[in-house]
């Protein structure tokens, strides 16, 4: 593997990222899931565990789709 290759690896798997904040607390969101084929993400606040639900619009720039609380199902 690459230097650069080496760098992203360790970025994306080494460590939970954080990408904004919660819009009910402002604490910073982690990401919870990535989907490239749908063009969505989900973040998750680490404080109040609010979902932040993601998605690609035309000019490629990440749009709130919704937050939500967690659905548990079972």
């Amino acid at each position: 593997m690459t230097e650069v290759g080496k760098t992203l690896h360790d970025s994306l798997f080494g460590q939970k990222l954080a990408a904004g904040k919660c819009k009910n607390c402002d604490y910073p969101l982690e990401v919870h899931e990535i989907d490239f084929k749908r063009n969505r993400k989900v973040l998750k606040c680490q404080r109040c565990g609010l979902f932040h639900y993601y998605k690609k619009d035309i000019v490629g720039k990440w749009r709130l789709q919704k937050v939500a609380k967690p659905d548990f199902q079972g």
